[in-house]
């Protein structure tokens, strides 16, 4: 499908109310810390996410806007350290909980790619509603499914002024394919073909993409981290690192990716 008509299956009404409603705030360590929920107009009312941002009483600072992307199982508690270590270079950090859970099922399958596709747009528009938020200065970071939704993202945002993508694959359909094997797994692929990176992530655009790897990966191959590296088009970098497939936790991959979103977007 050309990319035009692949824009269509994230169409939204940005109009709509993004229904956020808090349910805890606490302050700490330099930063606020806000428990939300919000919609994705696509039937989900209540997505759970963290925002968080540097605590500076009294200050009128607008701050540049971060989404992270969880891995499949949603778990925005681990990627909270890093994002509060990035917030506190005053920066507007908001984690999305969208587990991707494969059924095996086509339809089922290929609405709930896309709802969390528009999930992670509305996540931007409620950054950048924000009075304190700087709405030129847009970033995102994905692990895994959340590597996946971010390459869909750079060929429909063109807010985004940098990415990163950890452990991303350029046939993502290949992963959801192996979680639940159906009986027609050809026809699943046909379906879910199109949400793999290709005809985004060579959609032109002013950003830069930072693109990690783990060499010792055994969820995505080195064929298909190859080819989403080769398919980005524009200001990229690709890093490569000893371990595997969780660069969530490693170290060296967390600093890398403080010091991209520092440089793309001006964090202090």
């Amino acid at each position: 499908m050309a990319i035009a008509e692949l824009k269509k299956l994230y169409n939204y009404d940005k109009g709509s109310t993004l229904n956020a409603q808090l349910t805890d705030r606490r302050s700490g360590d330099g930063v606020v810390l806000e428990d939300i929920t919000y919609s994705d107009t696509r039937g989900n009312d209540e997505i759970p996410a963290y925002v968080v941002s540097a605590d500076i009483p009294g200050d009128t600072l607008r701050m540049p806007a971060i989404v992270f992307g969880t891995g499949p199982d949603g778990d925005r508690d681990k990627l909270l350290a890093e994002a509060t270590a990035i917030a506190k270079m005053k920066a507007l950090v908001m984690i999305t909980s969208l587990p991707i859970k494969p059924t095996g099922d086509p339809a089922a399958d290929a609405k709930m790619v896309a709802a969390a596709v528009v999930a992670q747009r509305r996540a931007f528009d409620l950054l950048i509603r924000r009075s304190d938020c700087d709405g030129s200065r847009v970033g995102y970071a994905g692990h895994h499914s959340g590597a996946a939704l971010g390459a869909v993202l750079l060929g429909l945002e063109s807010r985004i002024n940098g990415a990163v993508l950890a452990s991303g694959t350029g046939r993502f359909s290949r992963w959801m394919v192996k979680q639940k094997v159906p009986a027609d797994w050809h026809a699943y692929l046909d379906s879910l073909a199109r949400f793999d990176a290709g005809p985004y992530v060579a959609a032109g655009g002013k950003r830069s993409v930072l693109l990690q790897f783990g060499t010792q990966d055994t969820v995505v191959p080195e064929a298909e981290r190859a080819e989403l590296a080769a398919a980005v088009a524009g200001a990229k970098q690709r890093k490569d690192y000893d371990t595997g497939h969780d660069l969530a936790g490693f170290a060296a991959a967390a600093t890398d990716r403080a010091a991209f979103l520092k440089q793309v977007l001006r964090l202090s």
